[in-house]
């Protein structure tokens, strides 16, 4: 009796596992690179007028930002300086830095939109709707006439965290 308790337990129990529903495991979707980013902001849509991708040192002027603790930037901005067209793309090494690094970009977007108010009122319109986010260890920054369709394209990319 006890050999019949016993596999008929063993029995039960295979069947609970063999038709229990397997949970599969997606693997994570990579989240998208600055460059990658960038890129599909490029392609997908039409700016005023070109952009220029800058320089670790103008990264550093601008921002006081040291390129060491990022893993990629892409930092870009419109070849006219008198429209608000900035693009600042982050993927920090060190995720507790991003909040630092928002606060530094959250800071350029109202000192822009100060002098935009005093030498070109219609761009500081623009750069007042400017947003600066935080998705994990990538930060951002979009000062466009463009910034849903461009914010978009980072949510999609990056994720909406």
């Amino acid at each position: 009796m006890k050999k019949i308790t016993a596999l008929s337990l063993i029995v039960i129990m295979l069947c609970l596992t063999a038709c229990g529903k397997k949970d599969e495991e997606k693997p994570a979707a990579k989240a998208a690179t600055p460059s990658e980013v960038y890129a599909k902001m490029e392609e997908q849509v039409t700016f005023p007028e070109p952009m220029v991708k800058l320089s670790d040192e103008d990264l550093l002027n601008t921002f006081g930002f040291e390129t060491a603790g990022f893993d990629e930037y892409v930092y870009a901005i419109c070849e006219n300086i008198l429209l608000a067209e900035n693009i600042v793309l982050i993927k920090v090494k060190d995720e507790t830095a991003a909040e630092k690094v928002k606060q530094k970009l959250s800071e350029y977007v109202n000192d822009q939109t100060m002098m935009l108010e005093s030498y070109v009122p219609e761009q500081a319109v623009i750069a007042k709707k400017s947003v600066v986010g935080v998705k994990g260890n990538f930060v951002y920054m979009i000062m466009s006439s463009k910034v849903s369709e461009l914010e978009k394209i980072v949510n999609d990319m990056v994720g909406t965290n």
